[in-house]
Parts: structure tokens; C-alpha cells; sequence
């Protein structure tokens, strides 16, 4: 194919529009991610309208999730610009959207530009320049923002698209917008999917040709894919409606605030998204967005709220409930945790923040069972043999055997000592239970009030677990056995023995969580290992569990091992390592330190997490 001399801007563009969005999930379950809304529009027409303003006339949007949706927008929108939509059944890549589209683009040169992109500030001539230095063949624009996978020779010809020394010198990022020529189709894959890389990559390999990179890092590029960036480029609310959420426009509706903005917050893996609905007067709430299918407790929140708000029991106010939509709107409180003020305090003050706290649980306990009772209100299945044996499990799996390798599984006398804990549960009364009581789901106002959330899962079960929860928390670093104690005698009526059972249980839930959760991707949940372990050694000690605690010292052992890479104590070889002074929690000890496995060190102490520091 023999590319025909142009002088000025081409007037034909390919826009990429039929990505799955999946990084950005929940979001693009209703709406297709370019459009998602970014400073007020769709990411998709501020694209189109850069185009436009480059002198392009004809732009074909290629559509496959939700494709009926981007056929809709294109349809109603009213621009300078000639918009036609190719419908892909398959998705078929950055580089297959253009064999549907060779008639199309004929022999012309084109704009091939991502969707579903921030881009702001750019100028198009250097891509120009860069395309005629090319010979006309291919050009892009290169920032040195993002993962910087990209390697150009001097002269500006991109040399290696997936380089192994990702962001050194001389790397770049391949933004997502290109100057082709049609001579580019003949290296295209002619059917199925492909990447338009692949492409770039054959004409390099086969005829030499090149795509010259024009590197502008004074544009701005942004990569709006994940929830992370994309609340970070909006940098606050938008249109609640430019979201295209039907249960969030219900919910809007039904609150009356027809000026209301959005603010996606996240997801998590309890089948809920999370979003701050803004008015201009400053008033918000927080939406929950709840799947109740695999979750039925997801449903009860707002009941369980009305119920805990009769006994006495701070929660949140409920601003709205959909159900029919599975969507509901609570009191934003906008403050910070338990966990975040603990993290300050230490001694009696910590124990005078805690007990305020307790004495809520407590409440919740005691009247809080006795309206649920009389109420027969439904809850999760209580506590019991086959619920414990699941959290066992849990830890078993994803821990001890998933984690650290222990392919055996638990060992006997661990096992006999964790079934005769829940054997002494099944003796104690049951009472209404948080089930996930830690200091990350009690919010202060601003007021300094605070309120308990995440009791969707409330059931009947041993309140000691709920109390261990709280103060063996391995979200809390500062609490020592001397506030716990003082904690225990706060609550009353139950024995510090009693407590630490509580503790191995929960401990024990928890390390399995933990371990499934950085095992499907989310890392971060990994950090609170170390002190979890040395929590439930703490906790077994308590309870004179010897099999349960010599087993948490192996693992700990094995957590240290983890963290050779990282300790900043470690060694370049690791059999320098002296591991004896080197605390579970993941720091080398000096003296007056406060560990994150509950104590605070003096010179000469052993740690809980079964080592002794000098």
C-alpha cells in the first residue's frame, strides 16, 4: 500500500472504546469506562473533542461492553465531527478494531487515540514532526509520567516496547495516542484480536520501519483505570448522574438532592461499593451500593441500625434506604477511627479513649440481645461447632499452609486445643455479637462522638469474642497486657482467661483473612500478620494454650524469614542475620520502642512476639 503525501492534519481519528473496565469495577458494570465522568464529562468527550479542535472529521468509536451505551452517547452527542460506531461481538484489541474499519480509513492517515484517557494541553504538532521523521510510516506521543516500559533510540524510533528496566533513563510511556498511516494495516493481524503493538513490532522486525516517538512530558496524561487514579485525577464529587448508576440515581432521588455530587470511594470484597454523596450546602451521606445474593446480611444494615439505635448503641443515622435497588445512604461522619486515635495514645490515656468504647459494646450485648430476641429479628447463623470449624479452617488454608508453606496442615495438639476453645464457647451465654468488632469500625465525628459500623453480620455467639477483638486487635499496636486488663475490669463480668480464648478464636479467623486476602491480591492486608501472630501468642499464653502458643512461635520464626528482604536490620547475607534480635512485628529494637505486637520495650524486655531484645 503506497501512503499518499499529506501537508496538514488528518481528518480521520479511531477512538478505543470496548475495553471491559475491569480494573475499575463497580463502576463500569453500568457504565462503559470512557464514559465514566472526569472534571464534569465523559473521559470520552474530552477526547473527541481534542480531535475536533485538530481538524478531524470523521471518528470512528469502537464499542463491545456495553456497547449500546456508546452507540446511545454517540448518537445524541452534537459535535463538529462525522461519529460512526464499530460494534465489536468479540473484542478483538487495540490493533483488530482496525480490520472492520479498513474501508473506512481507506488510504488516509489517522489519529488512533485511547478513550478512555485524560489527556489535557496537547499539542499536535510535534506528533506530526515525529510522523514525518518516521517517513510517514507511524508516530506517537511519549510522556515520561506512568510505568515507562518503552526504550527510543536517540533519533527518537521506539526500539522495545516492553523493556526490562521499566523506568530507567531513556523509558517512556506509550500514551495511547498515535499518528498511522494506512500502511500500518498491512502489519495489522487481518483477523481475531491483536494489539496495534504487535503490529509495530512486525514492521520493525520484518521492514525496518519505526514509530517515532514524540516525548511532550508538558502535556498532561493521566490513566484513569483503576479506583485509585480515577478519584485522584477528579480530585473531589462529580454529576452523580454522568455516572450512568441507575441504583445511585434512585438513591439520589429518593434523598431529594437533585444538585447532589459523586465521589467513588472503592469496593470491597464484602459485596459493597462505597461512594460520598456532596451537595453545594456542604450536607453528604455515604452511599452503600450492596450485591445480597452471595451476602444476605448486606440487605440488613438498615435494620440492624434501627435496632442498635433502640437499644442505645451508636451507629450511624440511616439518610435513605432503597432496597428494591439494593442501595442505601448513612450519616457521613467523615472523622477518623479507633484504630487512627489509638495509634497516638498510649497508657491511661489509651485505656480512658477505649473505655467509653467497651462500655457501648456492652450495651449492645445486653440490650441490644434483649431487643433482638424479643423483636425475633433475622441475623447470620449463630455461632457454633460448624462456624468455628470454618474459621479454623480458614487459617488452616490460607495461613499455615498457603503462607508459610506447612503443607501438613495443623498439627494435632494445635488442632485439640483450638476444638476444646470452641467446646468452652458453646458453654458460655450467647449475645449479640458484632462479629467484626476492631478499632477500624468505630468512627469519630467531629464532635468527638463515635459510632459503630460494619454490624451487618451481627449474630448470637460468646460476647468474650467481640471483647477480644477489640483489645487483641492486630489493627492496634499500643494496647499491652496492662490495658487490656484494665479494659476487662471495664467491661465485667468475664475473666481474663475467658478473654484470651476470645482472642485465639478471633486471632485465628483473622490470620486466615489475612492470608486469603494478600493471596488474591490485596497485599496491604499481609503487613498485619506479624502482629496478629504475636497477638494470639499473647492471647494463647493468657489462656495456657501451650500447643497453640509454641505453634505461634514457629510461625513467627517463619514471618521473620518472610521479612528478611525488608527488615532494616537485615543483613546483605542472610546468615548474618541475628534473628534473636529481631522482633515478629518487623523492627529491630532499641530500648523505650513500641512494638507494634502490643508492648512497649525497655531495655532488656521480652516481646510477646516470643523474643527477647537488647
Amino acid at each position: 500500500m503506497k501512503t499518499v503525501a499529506k501537508t496538514s492534519f488528518p481528518k480521520k481519528a479511531v477512538v478505543l472504546a470496548a475495553g471491559l473496565g475491569t480494573r475499575l469495577k463497580p463502576l463500569t458494570d453500568q457504565t462503559p469506562k470512557p464514559l465514566l465522568p472526569v472534571w464534569g464529562e465523559p473521559m470520552v468527550e474530552r477526547i473527541l473533542q481534542m480531535l475536533e479542535g485538530w481538524g478531524v472529521e470523521e471518528i470512528a468509536v469502537n464499542a463491545h461492553h456495553l456497547a449500546e451505551k456508546v452507540q446511545a452517547y454517540c448518537a445524541a452527542r452534537q459535535g463538529k465531527a462525522k461519529i460512526r460506531v464499530s460494534v465489536e461481538k468479540e473484542i478483538l484489541g487495540t490493533g483488530g478494531v482496525l480490520n472492520p474499519l479498513r474501508d473506512f480509513l481507506g488510504e488516509d492517515d489517522f489519529w488512533l487515540v485511547n478513550g478512555d484517557i485524560v489527556i489535557e494541553e496537547l499539542e499536535p504538532q510535534p506528533i506530526l514532526d515525529a510522523f514525518q521523521a518516521s517517513g510517514r510510516f507511524a508516530a506517537c506521543w511519549l510522556t515520561e509520567a506512568g510505568p515507562r516500559t518503552v526504550e527510543a533510540d536517540p533519533e527518537g524510533r521506539i526500539c522495545n516496547y516492553r523493556s526490562d528496566d521499566a523506568g530507567a533513563p531513556g523509558t517512556y510511556t506509550y500514551t495511547g495516542c498515535a499518528l498511522l498511516s494506512a500502511d500500518v494495516l498491512d502489519y495489522v493481524k487481518p483477523d481475531g484480536f491483536s494489539s496495534i503493538i504487535e503490529a509495530y513490532e512486525k514492521a520493525m522486525m520484518t521492514d525496518a520501519k519505526f514509530v517515532v516517538g514524540a516525548v511532550l512530558n508538558e502535556a498532561f496524561w493521566w490513566d484513569a483505570g483503576t479506583p485509585e487514579r480515577f478519584r485522584e485525577v477528579n480530585d473531589g464529587p462529580q454529576p452523580a448522574a454522568l455516572f450512568g448508576d441507575a441504583r445511585l440515581d434512585a438513591l439520589v432521588a429518593r434523598l431529594g438532592w437533585d444538585d447532589a455530587g459523586a465521589d467513588f470511594l472503592g469496593a470491597r470484597g464484602s459485596n459493597r461499593a462505597f461512594w460520598r454523596i456532596d451537595r453545594a450546602d456542604g450536607t453528604s451521606a455515604i452511599a452503600i451500593e450492596y450485591d445480597d445474593a452471595a451476602r444476605p446480611e448486606n440487605a440488613r444494615y438498615a435494620g440492624h441500625t434501627s435496632l442498635l439505635e433502640r437499644a442505645g448503641v451508636p451507629v450511624p443515622a440511616v439518610r435513605a434506604d432503597v432496597p428494591e435497588q439494593k442501595i442505601l445512604a448513612l450519616e457521613d461522619i467523615n472523622g477518623s477511627s479507633l484504630e487512627e486515635k489509638a495509634a497516638k495514645a498510649k497508657g491511661t490515656s489509651l485505656v480512658n479513649l477505649y473505655t467509653p468504647v467497651v462500655k457501648a459494646l456492652k450495651t449492645m450485648h445486653e440490650k441490644g440481645t434483649a431487643l433482638a430476641l424479643a423483636e425475633d429479628v433475622k441475623l447470620e447463623p449463630a455461632f457454633g461447632p460448624e462456624l468455628y470449624k470454618w474459621e479454623r479452617e480458614l487459617f488452616e488454608t490460607y495461613c499455615v499452609k498457603e503462607r508459610f508453606g506447612l503443607e501438613e496442615g495443623l498439627p494435632v495438639a494445635v488442632r485439640k486445643e483450638l476444638e476444646g476453645v470452641a467446646a468452652e464457647f458453646g458453654r458460655m451465654p450467647a449475645v449479640l455479637v458484632h462479629r467484626d468488632f476492631q478499632s477500624s469500625n468505630v468512627l469519630y465525628r467531629k464532635d468527638g462522638s463515635f459510632a459503630f459500623i460494619d454490624f451487618q453480620g451481627m449474630r448470637l455467639g460468646p460476647a468474650v469474642y467481640d471483647l477480644a477483638s477489640l483489645i487483641y486487635d492486630p489493627y492496634s499496636p499500643n494496647l499491652d497486657e496492662a490495658a487490656r486488663t484494665a479494659l476487662i475490669k471495664v467491661y465485667g463480668g468475664v475473666t481474663a482467661r475467658e478473654v484470651a480464648l476470645g482472642a485465639v478464636q478471633r486471632l485465628v479467623q483473622s490470620l486466615g483473612a489475612f492470608g486469603r486476602l494478600a493471596s488474591v491480591g490485596q497485599p496491604q492486608f499481609g503487613k498485619y500478620v506479624p502482629r496478629a501472630l504475636g497477638n494470639l501468642l499473647a492471647a494463647a499464653d493468657d489462656a495456657d494454650l501451650d500447643a497453640v502458643g509454641a505453634f505461634a512461635e514457629d510461625l513467627i520464626a517463619k514471618e521473620e524469614i518472610r521479612l528478611r528482604g525488608w527488615l532494616p536490620h537485615a543483613a546483605a547475607d542472610e546468615d548474618d542475620v541475628e534473628l534473636e534480635h529481631a522482633c515478629s512485628c518487623g523492627h529491630h529494637h532499641e530500648e523505650g520502642y513500641s512494638c507494634s505486637c502490643g508492648h512497649h520495650h525497655a531495655e532488656g524486655h521480652s516481646c510477646s512476639c516470643g523474643h527477647h531484645q537488647d
